[in-house]
């Protein structure tokens, strides 16, 4: 867990195309911050822990390219399988809750909103609501330290 905090602490989200530099970790603990607050279990907030963890190995790509290219198709074929591995190791369903999607989702338009700028459209945030969420960029040791703390956390909770 501490190499996979510590590389995602340190990726800018957006491949970079941010303002100001805003971690994967620190998204990564929102989404799952943001699922506790709606009363998601532990489970459903880990996976909103852990949703974009692949990109700890992977790297990630620009939404665009991402999702409108054939580099996009063969990417996110990879990056399915290791977020099976990711899931299976923690013993959490092999799907993310819808839950965790909506938030990711909501979060991914907040983030464009405040972070990135709304130069091009992006078709898969078409009637999407950013949430009255405020965004303040950690440093990567701060990203790295909340990621496993939350980690932490939502395991003591899950335990039996």
């Amino acid at each position: 867990m501490r190499d996979g905090a510590h590389a995602l602490a340190h990726q800018c989200r957006f491949g970079g195309h941010c303002r100001v530099l805003y971690t994967v970790a620190q998204h990564s603990g929102a989404v799952a911050d943001l699922v506790g607050e709606a009363g998601g279990s532990p489970d459903d907030a880990l996976w909103g822990l852990l949703h974009d963890a692949p990109e700890a190995y992977l790297g990630d790509l620009p939404h665009p390219l991402k999702h409108r290219s054939r580099l996009g198709e063969e990417y996110r074929d990879v990056e399915a399988r290791l977020q099976a591995a990711v899931a299976e190791r923690f013993r959490l369903p092999p799907q993310p809750p819808p839950l965790v999607k909506e938030l990711d989702r909501r979060l991914l338009a907040t983030e464009r909103r405040s972070l990135v700028g709304e130069a091009w459209e992006w078709p898969e945030l078409r009637g999407v609501a950013p949430l009255a969420y405020a965004i303040h960029p950690w440093e990567p040791a701060r990203a790295r330290s909340e990621f496993l703390a939350r980690y932490g956390e939502l395991e003591e909770r899950r335990r039996p």
